[in-house]
């Protein structure tokens, strides 16, 4: 499994390389652990439980054109120089079942985004993203993918109308629509980076569950970072409030950490074993990364 020996080798190669700002590969490396602990409430019997996770990743990211990080904070450059890229990813991760042994699960990713850039070109500003992940949770296998279609408003501005789809292999297939919004806000030492989405998931036998997040992310200057954001999804009748926080900090202008804490919080439901009581569900995760782009 990847853990923490795939961000020690990043960090290692970071710290050897000669620096340079601008870059057309990004590479990187992420360890997280998390938790989902359960109760059940107001029974005969109250029970808890809990499962603890560990997930290892590896991403890599190519541009189709030098990236320039001249325009603002480090983290943005991307998006600041509308940049085209593609990008792979793996993860494998293993669970701790509160029943006793180990799940392991995989996930496998694809995302795009080709933005037209050109004088005088009618298209310029408009964007394209497409998405694809599978994840193979123990056995089973669920194929999620996408597109997404939109255009920088302004050069610190993009809106993106999206579509996913995820299909399950025993059975199910769910669409979701969605709005995206981003700006950067340009200060004379740093910024701030505001985002928010919206939208709608169709699911068979449900009330189409909505889900909001409203988050951004504070630059002091080039290369410190500080990001919050705060998720709401209403499904049939009862709220999903999840929230993020993050500090990227770039320690040299190719080599940056990331650590970050986020929580998963339903409201509680009646219990689906038929107890007559309540079901308790938090969920809590630890996340450190680190890139390198050269």
């Amino acid at each position: 499994m990847f853990k923490k020996t795939a961000i020690i080798a990043g960090i290692g190669l970071a710290l050897s390389a000669t620096a340079q700002a601008d870059y057309r590969w990004e590479l990187g490396a992420g360890y997280a652990r998390g938790s989902v602990d359960t109760e059940t409430k107001n029974t005969a019997n109250d029970q808890k439980n809990s499962e603890d996770s560990d997930i290892g990743g590896l991403e890599g990211t190519y541009f189709l054109e030098t990236v320039d990080t001249s325009k603002g904070p480090l983290g943005e450059a991307a998006f600041l120089d509308h940049a085209s890229f593609i990008t792979l990813g793996f993860s494998d991760g293993e669970v701790d079942l509160a029943s006793g042994g180990d799940e392991d699960g995989q996930t496998y990713s694809f995302n795009s985004r080709y933005v037209a850039e050109g004088p005088g070109w009618k298209l310029s500003g408009w964007l394209v993203d497409l998405v694809w992940q599978r994840l193979e949770p123990g056995d089973q296998e669920v194929d999620r993918y996408g597109m997404g279609i939109g255009k920088y408003l302004t050069p610190n501005t993009t809106a993106v109308v999206q579509y996913r789809k995820t299909n399950v292999n025993n059975g199910g297939d769910v669409d979701s629509w969605g709005l995206e919004l981003d700006h950067f806000f340009a200060f004379s030492n740093g910024g701030l980076k505001a985002r928010a989405q919206g939208g709608k998931t169709v699911v068979s036998g449900l009330d189409d569950p909505t889900t909001w997040l409203i988050g951004g992310t504070w630059y002091l200057g080039n290369n410190w970072g500080f990001g919050a954001d705060f998720q709401r999804t209403d499904l049939n009748g009862y709220d999903v409030d999840g929230w993020a926080v993050n500090a990227e900090w770039f320690i040299t202008e190719n080599f940056a950490v990331d650590l970050s804490y986020s929580e998963l919080a339903p409201d509680d439901i009646n219990d689906p074993a038929g107890s007559g009581g309540k079901l308790e569900v938090e969920y809590d995760e630890v996340a450190i990364s680190a890139l390198y782009r050269f």
